[in-house]
């Protein structure tokens, strides 16, 4: 390991000064080769030389090398340091249909899509950006495939817990409609806690053969709480009981 400094940039990479001339390939230069070299021209890093050949007076050196083996070593220290419960800081480091995954100094985490927030959300993206710096919950930690789980809702309380004391039946609440189904539509009424208002349940008079015909994605409404069934995360609502039941008079 020598410490040199880039000196200019030719074709493939870089020429870094040890006392002697050496070549620093793209590839060798980060993790992720870098598209743009002119950045490193000037600065002083420690190398790896990976190659001599002494008749044509060529040497070949590496940072990439290095900077995975501290990452490999902040790894090892990490999964031995960190237990489920904990939180830590990291960068958003690649975001992908299922979730992204979080740089942990060294270590990478897997924050899955349904572990991001209570709520509804289609896309990880919707939440996180790349290059962002988020807090995270510890879930699994896998020693032995060097793998640990992560939580981003875990940080603030389930909104379900207390539900019942929330929403008693009857009480009068107000939401988003989230989504449209033959049967009904679905309201959220708290970030996490969706209700599903019944096609029967929208009009006490009026025969709807689908949600769509009285009511839009977006739209801000009011429904009575009906029922709840907790530990199935459901709750049942309805608009005709805003007003009083014609039939009864």
């Amino acid at each position: 390991i020598v410490q040199g400094r880039e000196k200019a940039k030719v074709k493939g990479g870089l020429i870094v000064t040890i006392g002697v001339d050496s070549f620093l390939p793209a590839s060798q230069i980060d993790i992720q080769p870098p598209k743009n070299l002119d950045q490193y021209v000037g600065q002083t890093y420690d190398f790896k030389v990976l190659k001599i050949n002494t008749e044509r007076r060529n040497i070949v050196v590496s940072r990439r090398e290095l900077i995975e083996e501290q990452r490999q070593e902040k790894r090892r220290k990490l999964l031995d340091e960190v237990s489920p419960g904990d939180q830590r800081t990291g960068i958003v480091k690649n975001i992908t249909d299922y979730g992204a995954f979080i740089d942990l100094d060294g270590l990478d985490g897997l924050l899955h899509i349904t572990d991001m927030s209570w709520g509804r959300i289609s896309h990880p993206s919707e939440m996180l950006k790349q290059g962002e710096e988020i807090t995270v919950m510890i879930i699994e930690v896998n020693r032995d495939r060097e793998r640990v789980s992560l939580g981003l809702k875990q940080l603030s309380s389930n909104p379900w817990e207390k539900i019942e004391e929330k929403y008693p039946i009857g009480v009068r609440v107000s939401g988003k409609v989230v989504n449209l189904v033959p049967y009904g539509a679905f309201v959220e009424i708290e970030e996490g806690v969706e209700g599903l208002v019944h096609v029967t349940e929208l009009s006490w008079t009026k025969r709807i053969s689908k949600p769509s015909e009285v009511l839009r994605v977006g739209q801000e409404i009011d429904a009575v709480v009906l029922g709840i069934q907790k530990e199935e995360q459901k709750i049942t609502l309805g608009v005709r009981q805003l007003d009083a039941n014609p039939w009864d008079m």
